[in-house]
């Protein structure tokens, strides 16, 4: 997500910013509004799949008279499984800690493969049965699950645990996405899987090391490949992949072949190369400056950085080619800061790499200057009026800047649009742990005013000419460090949230064009 980067920022690299010209972009049709998909994580409120153990924490080592996770060594196999335990020692799994109940309770089935002892506690309460079958009733009131493997087998260990509502049969599973998570995505027309990716700070490199279906899907390798095309398919919604920074061509290779294996025909799908390279605070920006440097793209670290982005963006998009015999099946994207427009035009400029893409996409968040500590004594004194009252200057000055951008693509004969959008009500340089300004922020998040707010920039994006819009995020909790999602959790009562009221608003209004 966008990060603020000081407003002298060019002219402490001698570079003076870009001069621009007056926006001839028109009202237009084109717009369509995506939504960049929570990360997930045993701690994340957005509940992904019916089998709920596919977002669990993976096997904590435990042992009696231990302290927290202090088991030792606990051997798993490439699935996530447990081969063998130690006397006194067991794994345990969590789900849906610190979430004051926000999540489906009710009768649920817990099943597995093997021989050994599995134990249900936390929130969950064992109703009689005999088997491997366990049945539990969920108070989520009472805090997390957790799932415990006292005892294996190493010649026939537990494994393939599953633990789902008492609603759904085995063979439901096979449809393996809950159904309240699929309504929630009704309407959007792309899916960013960068959170889905786990590609901020990736380590991954070759395929092998990607994440498998089989494994849990909360770790840092993210969500497998194939889970993500399959809810594209699902949705009828074309996907857009973020590729991790270190990948191989290999990797790019293979990526480029599962996804023409699996993917429907009808859809088209999207690649950018990792995400905000431009941005210092995260692993990708600066393996870019490195590789920039040692490439001698620039003297200058910063320019040297972003054509590193550039010109692997464009090799990126030549393996995927190769693969498909063209680029029509998939939108070529490269994605560059939205303020700096001196950035996205040498980012698309070097080599031309503007003729090897079809759209730049920027991320117009509004707000984000609300949490810097010069504004902070005004902002609370202010309370909710003032933070409203300037997030309307910072979408009128952001329209500004878009139609700059705008500018930018037309002359490069590319589309506009957004990796992610909306507000950025959050603390920065240290602002982030001010109690009194995190409630303000989330108050104002959860106020109806913020419904008309959306509203606006979703307008303006259109009046400017601005083509796919997508929405951060889909879910998430609120706390000292955002509030990103335009839903809290999954039980929430959309009444209760202005910034997807907004959304499903205009996508109905769209409708109507």
């Amino acid at each position: 997500m966008f990060r603020v980067i000081g407003t002298l920022f060019l002219c402490a690299l001698g570079i003076s910013a870009a001069p621009t010209e007056p926006s001839t972009a028109k009202d237009s049709s084109k717009i369509r509004l995506g939504i960049n998909i929570s990360s997930i994580a045993y701690y994340t409120p957005e509940i992904v799949f019916k089998d709920i153990m596919k977002q669990g924490s993976g096997f904590l080592s435990q042992k009696k008279g231990k302290g927290w996770a202090q088991g030792g060594d606990l051997p798993v196999d490439d699935n996530g499984n447990i081969k063998k335990l130690e006397p006194e020692q067991f794994g345990e799994v969590l789900l849906f800690p610190d979430m004051e109940g926000k999540y489906p309770g009710g009768e649920y089935i817990c099943k597995y493969e093997g021989e050994g002892e599995v134990v249900l506690g936390g929130s969950a309460t064992p109703l009689p049965g005999k088997g491997k079958d366990i049945r539990v009733k969920v108070d989520p009131p009472r805090g997390h699950i957790s799932i415990k493997v006292m005892r294996t087998n190493p010649k026939n260990p537990v494994r393939n645990i599953k633990l789902f509502p008492a609603k759904y049969t085995s063979k439901d599973l096979q449809d393996p996405f809950d159904p309240a998570f699929l309504k929630h995505l009704d309407g959007y027309k792309v899916l960013r899987m960068m959170d889905w990716g786990k590609t901020n700070d990736s380590e991954v490199v070759e395929w092998k090391d990607r994440a498998k279906m089989t494994e849990f899907q909360g770790t840092n390798k993210g969500v497998a490949l194939e889970y993500q095309i399959q809810l594209a398919n699902t949705l009828k919604v074309e996907p857009w992949f973020c590729i991790p920074h270190l990948a191989s061509d290999d990797y790019v290779a293979q990526f480029a072949k599962l996804v023409k294996e699996k993917l429907s025909p009808a859809l088209k799908f999207h690649v950018e190369y990792s995400n905000e390279t431009w941005n210092g605070q995260f692993a990708q920006a600066k393996y870019c400056q490195q590789q920039g440097l040692k490439l001698g793209l620039s003297k200058n670290a910063y320019e040297a950085q972003l054509r590193y982005s550039s010109q692997r963006s464009v090799e990126i998009f030549k393996i995927i080619e190769k693969e498909f015999g063209g680029h029509d099946r998939f939108v070529r994207i490269i994605a560059t800061h939205a303020a700096n427009s001196w950035g996205g035009a040498t980012t698309l400029d070097w080599q031309k790499a503007y003729t090897q893409a079809d759209a730049v996409a920027i991320a117009p968040y509004f707000g984000n200057r609300l949490g810097s500590p010069k504004m902070v004594k005004e902002v609370l004194a202010g309370g909710l009026d003032k933070v409203f009252e300037e997030l309307k200057v910072d979408l009128a000055d952001n329209k500004k800047k878009n139609e700059e951008y705008a500018q930018i693509a037309s002359k490069r004969k590319l589309e506009l649009m957004t990796y992610e959008g909306g507000q950025h009500l959050t603390g920065i340089e240290g602002q982030q742990d001010n109690e009194e300004l995190t409630k303000l922020f989330i108050a104002a998040n959860r106020d109806p005013r913020m419904k008309e707010l959306y509203l606006i920039d979703l307008n303006n994006w259109k009046e400017i000419g601005g083509g796919v819009y997508c929405m951060f995020a889909s879910m998430g909790r609120y706390t000292k460090w955002g509030s990103w999602g335009l839903l809290e959790n999954s039980v929430q009562d959309v009444k209760t949230a202005p910034k997807y009221q907004a959304v499903q608003e205009f996508m109905k209004s769209l409708k109507g064009n």
